[in-house]
């Protein structure tokens, strides 16, 4: 062997050893990763904190030198809160950026719509929307972070409105995939609880004014309103009740959590309670909480980047996360560059999502099985109130 050989022999090997990992890990051919999330239009006050708190995750997993020697790369894609673009995003992250995963999914129906997609191209949709719709019946592709309604926001709210006082509740809620769920959650919460709601109402999406709903809704004789909708609809149909002299107590589902909904309501958002997950008031948790630790981690990253922290931070920082750790159980010697491998992967990343268990989450620990794509047990949020134009236990 020549001395020039032996050189570059030599030279390779140090390179190897002294190399640090994540550079390695960067040489690796990446674990591509599809995200989808309504940057712009009705729902943008979500996807946004969900794209925020994405970078924050995926920038803390490959700053660490990714998984498996591989580093983490992101495409994210606006759907515009539009069903028919979401589909058109997710069938190019299946066919053309060849994504082992496709996360995101800001709404209930972006998801139900991008749902088929996914399923006939064996890959996982890993959604941050709310309805069951998403996971019940089980459907093998697709998982989701957001405790339904059922289980963590209208049961809680109706028996907070009686603790104020309320004997006849009105209901109302915007029709589309996630109100259309609430409503039939609020139905089986009244036939539960054995109570008569005092009138039902709903308005379309893209709806400028309730008034007449509101109308209907005083004639009742109702005392307290129950109301479903995203952050801009709530405010509305909150402020055309007080406009309409409505002064009993309103409680809201939890679409609505976030500084956007503080910003957008003013005055007519003080004393609205709904429910949350954990980590919007995360100082305040006790120190035997065991999702404090995780909690308070994406709170402070997050508001010390962003300001006020959002609810939907942490589905996102839940789907990352819960993404990292099946992925570090398949097989690494698989190259998602290549076809095979790419297929393998998609389908291993599935089993290993499917069998996660008590993973401590912003949402809840989750422990997922294959008749429960949600992973999610009850009482799993805490009621919050808006109070001094800040969000805060409700006590």
């Amino acid at each position: 062997m020549n001395k020039s050989i032996r050189f570059l022999i030599i030279l390779f090997v140090g390179l190897v050893l002294f190399t640090p990992w994540p550079v390695l890990a960067q040489q690796a051919s990446p674990y591509p990763i599809g995200v989808v999330v309504d940057l712009t239009g009705r729902t943008s006050s979500i996807g946004i904190p969900e794209k925020r708190a994405f970078e924050i995750a995926f920038d803390e997993i490959n700053a660490a030198g990714g998984v498996n020697g591989r580093a983490l790369k992101v495409t994210y894609y606006d759907a515009e809160s539009d069903t028919a673009k979401a589909v058109l995003h997710t069938k190019r992250l299946i066919d053309v950026d060849k994504v082992i995963i496709c996360a995101g999914y800001s709404s209930s129906g972006t998801t139900m719509a991008s749902i088929p997609i996914a399923e006939s191209g064996a890959i996982t949709l890993f959604s941050a929307a709310a309805s069951d719709k998403i996971w019940v019946p089980t459907k093998k592709w697709a998982f989701n972070v957001v405790p339904r309604q059922k289980e963590a926001s209208i049961p809680i709210l109706i028996e907070n409105l009686q603790k104020q006082g309320s004997k006849k509740i009105a209901y109302i809620y915007i029709d589309n995939v996630y109100g259309q769920t609430g409503k039939e959650t609020f139905d089986w919460a009244c036939q539960e609880m054995k109570i008569t709601p005092a009138i039902l109402e709903k308005y379309a999406p893209g709806s400028t004014d309730v008034g007449p709903q509101i109308t209907h809704i005083k004639a009742s004789g109702a005392d307290g309103i129950l109301v479903t909708g995203q952050v801009a609809d709530t405010v509305m149909v909150i402020k055309n009740a007080r406009d309409q002299g409505f002064t009993a107590p309103i409680v809201s589902d939890y679409a609505i959590v976030g500084p956007e909904f503080i910003d957008l309501a003013g005055r007519y958002g003080e004393g609205i309670v709904t429910t949350s997950l954990k980590t919007l008031v995360a100082p305040d948790l006790p120190d035997n909480d065991v999702q404090k630790k995780a909690c308070m981690d994406l709170y402070t990253k997050y508001t010390a980047k962003h300001g006020a922290f959002s609810l939907y931070a942490g589905h996102a920082w839940d789907q990352a996360f819960i993404i990292a750790q099946a992925l570090k159980k398949v097989d690494r010697k698989l190259d998602p560059a290549k076809e095979a491998g790419l297929t393998a992967i998609r389908a291993q990343l599935r089993d290993n999502i499917e069998a996660t268990k008590n993973f401590v989450g912003q949402n809840g620990i989750f422990n997922y099985s294959p008749d429960n794509h949600n992973g999610l047990g009850p009482k799993c949020y805490v009621p919050v109130v808006v109070k001094g134009g800040k969000w805060q236990l409700f006590k």
